[in-house]
């Protein structure tokens, strides 16, 4: 039996059995033979039992990765992915299990696992989001197409961080459906596959957090970054499934729901003993604006101070690595990790730990680059709403017109947020009658600019 008669016979019992239209092809049967899908869904193991003959999903080498695998391995291929300690290793297993706080959404945390392992049931082509393109695949994949898809990502990239995640998102979505139509239906070889999906990997991170920035429903954020995990899963690409764990956690934070945040944090840590400084730094950068979510003003400057140790040893080539080259520059660290020290800051009456963190923020937004708008606009939204908090009014409202300029050229909810924030602030601190004027000005400027944005 040919693979694609084995395809079809496996269509034809599903639906015969379950009315189920499915279209299973060489393709789905050669991933399955090369172990590259290792549990397919239950129905589809069901029928190909039968077709087969078999007595068990085990007769068919279908199996669940649960934690690492006991087999020996070459340290050289690294065939198996990456070690996990025996202390993370065991918190996995708890995850799977759903013996986790009832505070934590465990489906979520347990979906995060299994993509880990590039284990989840659903389909490639099973997206979220509203936006669809039925552009066919090229029927083979090659070298230059994998490149040509980096260098889009690449563009993409530069747009969210000048624009925001509002005017791009619709396309990256549109981007990955195409891209994970090829994955399933194009031939190419086992390299250029892996390459193709960690590539599409790299585009779903950027996907949901663009959906992030820009305030869509955190199911549908969720569901891109649990298929880039998953395919970055597939790939056995270690730096890109901890890099969109990291962006999981920085969401789940925004969002308030820390433990959550805390738990993707220890699943990135997974790839720990595998990641180059930068990779260590953005870990820090993450657990850092956890613990300073739920003003634990310890592990916030335990984190910021992992965070700045190993941006300390990274190298100057660090700039050029495809996955953490973004977090090479000094500006992005020190604003990052400053934004973890900002709630503590905001929330507290400890003038010097505030002093610190303004300049902490000051320096970085004299180091971002202009056209890393974004990432300047927080930074000095963040720094007039200290100033706000701690300082002389003046000095805030000077900031907070540097603030509003760089947000105008901004589609991003959470930039409007944090005007919002400063706006309240702003109405709240003490004013002599020459500066109430200047306030009331600027917070009419920020709202109109959140109602241009809403």
């Amino acid at each position: 039996m040919s693979r694609q008669e084995l395809a079809e016979a496996v269509n034809t019992y599903l639906a015969d059995r379950y009315s189920a239209i499915t279209s299973l092809d060489e393709n789905d049967i050669g991933k399955l033979e090369r172990g590259e899908y290792r549990w397919p869904r239950e129905q589809r193991r069901e029928a190909l039992r039968a077709v087969l003959h078999a007595q068990s999903d085990q007769d068919l080498g279908f199996y669940i990765v649960r934690g690492p695998r006991t087999a020996p391995i070459d340290e050289h291929t690294n065939e198996r992915g990456p070690d996990a300690s025996q202390a993370v290793a065991a918190r996995l297993q708890e995850i799977s299990s759903g013996a986790v706080d009832s505070k934590i959404d465990v489906g979520l945390v347990r979906r995060a696992g299994a993509a880990w392992f590039g284990m989840l049931p659903d389909d490639l082509l099973d997206l979220p989001g509203p936006w669809s393109t039925q552009m066919e695949a090229p029927p083979k994949i090659e070298q230059a197409h994998v490149e040509a898809l980096r260098r889009s990502t690449v563009l993409f990239e530069q747009w969210d961080h000048q624009y925001g995640g509002g005017l791009a998102r619709a396309a990256m979505s549109g981007q990955l459906e195409w891209v994970c139509r090829a994955a399933r239906t194009s031939i190419m070889s086992g390299a250029t596959r892996r390459s193709w999906q960690a590539s599409a990997a790299r585009l779903g991170d950027l996907a949901g957090w663009a959906c992030f920035d820009a305030g869509d429903a955190p199911q549908l954020v969720e569901r891109f970054f649990l298929k880039a995990i998953q395919l970055a899963g597939e790939a056995d690409d270690v730096q890109q499934r901890t890099h969109t764990a990291t962006s999981m956690s920085r969401h789940l934070t925004y969002l308030g729901r820390t433990d959550e945040a805390l738990e993707m944090s220890s699943l990135a840590r997974l790839g720990w003993r595998h990641l180059p400084p930068l990779g260590r730094a953005v870990i820090g950068i993450v657990e850092a604006r956890a613990h300073g979510k739920i003003g634990n003003t310890a592990a916030c400057r335990e984190a910021v101070e992992l965070c700045d140790h190993h941006f300390a040893t990274s190298t100057p080539d660090g700039l050029h690595d495809e996955t953490w080259g973004y977090y090479a520059d000094e500006g992005q660290i020190l604003g990052d990790a400053g934004h973890g020290l900002f709630d503590l800051a905001l929330r507290s009456d400890d003038h010097i730990q505030a002093e610190i963190t303004i300049s902490r923020l000051e320096a970085a937004y004299a180091l971002h680059p202009a056209d890393i708008v974004r990432s300047r606009a927080l930074t000095m939204i963040r720094i007039a709403s200290l100033k706000a908090r701690h300082r002389d009014i003046d000095e805030a409202l000077a900031a907070a017109e540097i603030a509003v300029a760089e947000a105008g050229q901004l589609q991003s909810h959470r930039v409007t947020d944090d005007l919002r924030l400063l706006s309240r602030i702003l109405d709240r601190a003490v004013t002599s009658r020459g500066d109430q004027e200047r306030v009331e000005a600027v917070r009419t400027d920020i709202a109109t600019l959140v109602n241009t944005s809403a």
